[in-house]
């Protein structure tokens, strides 16, 4: 951009600041939502220090001939700071950059990611906040010698705004190691995150666009089979497109979108008239829909652009404001949030039934000091292999394309199945019905004395149990450790879950490696059988929790087989309890009844019986995007609530702070929709809206402003927490 054109563009920002300076002396409503700013000389309002911080990163460690080595100029914006896209739009100007590199190199820019639109007093404009990367293709030629080293340097010029603007300026410098391999480097995530926020430039025939003197319509056939339910234009070029005036949207039947827009006054005046920009549907990528860039040549035609409300759609976090692109969250404070989250775990309601075998394993152990510490070791082992299956699952069907997380494997009928069919076990052995030959219980002498001596097997097998039952759960510190973990590396992701698999068994490692703490524990004695039989309780309890979650899986005739399922396996349980007293049994019994509950498990894992999960609630409808959009559109704000029937922190929310009769009421009277995203079983659209938020499952709390402008609620919801939020945001505009 040329000094002219950027001082004509600076005395624009000046000229609008001093009338909306104006204006607000008398409406200063209208002040508050004015986007442009004065503009200050560096350093005038804000001392030394700029707003924005700049530097260069690298996507691998070393650079290589002729590989794909790129490097990226990051922008770091202050909260509330931002800079303009390479289209500002009505005030400011883009960021530019001056490569100087050694000789016979070469840099290729590879795209600027989405921008935010900004419309506030009458102007639009397109920004860039948070942490923002501008990606290059670096090209090192060949003969360039292995071992040595070039250094290249960037000039970079913004224009920074909040409530005032700043041109700032920076030469900024990256010394380029050179051999023959590189290994992805510390900002590989945020070079990948930064990638999937970038359009395709593409030449299609699925867009056409017909204007006259002053509208413009743009037709977009239906993309992969795929019908463009919301579309926003980012127009990439100058006297094209009225920004003042809102866009109309409209779908028609054959599944063709088409988009309403003023031009400009010089628009009219253009003999060969394309429009060129960047098309984005239904979110972009991240969230299942598209981005393009392309031009489209302009057929001149009669335009008549229908009666619409002004359009309002959901905003989402900018891709560099997640975690995966916090320079300040690295994986070592993922870390510390998961070991902290997974202490916190062991008070969570879901695990809590299996360690009361815990329990009974230390007071058992408590005057053999030496195999106290083995036991300790052992839990923690179990705890850790658990959580590296579960991590690597995890992280195996990621790399495979699936959309999965915290909790996924609870989506699967027969897990569920499965885990209900073991807490009803587990609830028998506590009862004394009979006993795991690995030992975790002490019903009856008699029985003990002829099974093997317990040893740290059953501390083992109680931490991989612990991990199993724990997935419904969510502790503070979790989802946003998880959430940058599964963004990641598979060597750091498994970093972080490892860490939270640490914390768990951190309390019980400290409690058996400590003999003082121990003392505090009761003697054996027949106390502990009163005690395993009121455990039996709660595993129960977890059991019956557990078929009404498959009851939101499965149909009846599903619901019906496990139940068949849950009852021949406890006959075959209660025939093995009268084999352990030494008592005669008609073993054909046992064997038949064993076959019917791997039948019945085995039914349900093929998927028969399978339905999706439905919103019982009639004020809580289902979510989709386009019905929060739809919402937005009629002025209503919204609240949205992403649960799961097996989520146990969810359903604790719901009661204590989402379903109140208090709560009810404020979202009656302030007119909030609200929809309810069941997570339930697999849903790809969910996984997708969770992922943009940098979370990897459930609960996540959104309530929207009628702007469309989302409030991120704690995991953990009190009553209070949530009126506030409704509140707050129900008077913003």
């Amino acid at each position: 951009m040329s000094v002219l054109s950027r001082l004509i563009s600076g005395t624009v920002a000046v000229i609008g600041s001093v009338v909306m300076a104006a204006t607000a002396a008398a409406a200063p409503n209208l002040f508050e939502k004015a986007s442009s700013a004065p503009i200050a000389s560096p350093g005038s309002a804000l001392g030394n220090k700029s707003p924005v911080k700049v530097d260069i990163v690298a996507n691998k460690t070393n650079g290589t001939p002729r590989s794909d080595y790129q490097v990226g100029i990051r922008l770091q914006h202050e909260p509330g700071w931002y800079t303009y896209w390479r289209f500002a739009g009505d005030t400011g100007y883009p960021t530019t950059v001056d490569w100087s590199l050694p000789k016979n190199w070469s840099v290729t820019p590879l795209g600027t990611p989405l921008p935010q639109r900004d419309s506030k007093g009458g102007l639009t404009n397109f920004i860039l906040t948070g942490t923002t990367l501008l990606p290059f293709k670096l090209d090192i030629p060949w003969g360039t010698p292995y071992g040595t080293h070039g250094t290249i340097r960037a000039k970079v010029e913004w224009l920074a705004c909040k409530d005032l603007c700043v041109p700032g300026e920076a030469t900024v410098r990256f010394r380029v190691p050179v051999r023959v391999s590189g290994e992805p480097s510390q900002h590989a995530a945020l070079f990948e995150t930064t990638h999937k926020l970038i359009p395709e430039v593409v030449d299609t025939k699925s867009i056409q666009a017909v204007a006259d003197e002053t509208r413009l319509r743009i037709d977009l056939d239906p993309m992969a089979g795929k019908i463009a339910r919301s579309v926003e234009f980012f127009p990439t070029k100058d006297e094209v497109i009225n920004l003042k005036v809102e866009p109309v949207q409209t779908t028609r039947e054959d599944g063709v979108t088409s988009l309403f827009l003023a031009t400009d006054e010089a628009f009219a005046k253009q003999p060969d008239r394309t429009i060129s920009g960047v098309f984005v549907a239904d979110g972009g990528p991240s969230k299942g829909g598209w981005a393009i860039e392309t031009s489209i040549p302009v057929v001149a035609g009669s335009v008549v652009v229908p009666e619409s409300k002004p359009k309002v759609t959901p905003a989402l976090p900018s891709a560099t404001q997640t975690l995966s692109a916090d320079p300040s969250f690295s994986t070592w404070s993922a870390m510390l949030f998961a070991l902290l989250g997974g202490m916190i775990l062991n008070l969570m309601p879901c695990v809590f039934p299996v360690l009361s075998l815990k329990i009974l394993q230390l007071v058992d152990t408590q005057k053999r000091r030496g195999s106290l510490f083995l036991h300790g070791l052992a839990f923690t082992g179990g705890v850790l292999a658990s959580m590296l299956a579960l991590a690597g699952t995890l992280i195996a069907l990621r790399e495979i394309g699936w959309a999965v997380g915290w909790g996924f494997q609870l989506q699967t009928p027969w897990v569920v199945a499965g885990l209900s069919m073991l807490f009803v076990a587990l609830a028998l052995n506590l009862f004394g019905v009979f006993e795991f030959t690995f030992g975790t219980g002490l019903a009856d002498t008699r029985a003990v004395n002829t099974l093997p001596t317990k040893g740290p097997s059953g501390s083992f097998w109680t931490g991989m149990l612990a991990v199993v039952v724990a997935s419904p759960c969510t502790a503070p510190f979790m989802g946003a450790a998880l959430g940058y973990a599964i963004t990641q590396s598979a060597v750091e992701s498994l970093s972080v879950f490892l860490a939270l698999g640490l914390g768990m068994a951190l309390p019980w490692l400290l409690l058996t490696l400590v003999p003082f703490w121990v003392k505090w524990l009761p003697k054996p004695g027949m106390w502990m059988v009163h005690f395993k039989r009121v455990m039996a309780v709660p595993m129960l309890l977890a059991a019956f929790w557990l078929v009404w979650v498959l009851s939101r899986q499965v149909d009846v005739f599903g619901l019906l087989t496990v139940l068949l399922g849950i009852g021949t396996g406890s006959i075959v349980l209660w025939l093995i309890g009268r084999e352990q007293f030494g008592l005669q049994i008609c073993r054909m019994l046992k064997y038949s009844c064993a076959i019917v509950t791997v039948t019945c498990l085995g039914l349900i894992g093929l998927g028969l019986f399978d339905q999706q999960s439905v919103v019982s609630d009639e004020e809580w409808k289902p979510w989709s995007e386009q019905a929060v959009t739809e919402a937005l559109q009629d002025g209503h704000p919204v609240v949205v609530d992403f649960t799961a029937a097996w989520c146990v922190t969810c359903q604790f929310n719901k009661l204590n702070a989402l379903r109140t009769e208090s709560a009810t009421r404020v979202m009656d009277d302030l007119g909030y929709k609200r929809f309810s995203a069941d997570w339930t079983n697999r849903d790809e659209s969910i996984t997708k809206m969770l992922n943009a938020f940098g979370r990897t499952g459930v609960p996540l709390y959104l309530v929207y402003d009628k702007t469309g402008v989302p409030t991120v609620l704690p995991e953990l919801l009190t009553e209070d927490q949530f009126i506030e939020a409704l509140k707050r945001n129900a008077t913003q505009r």
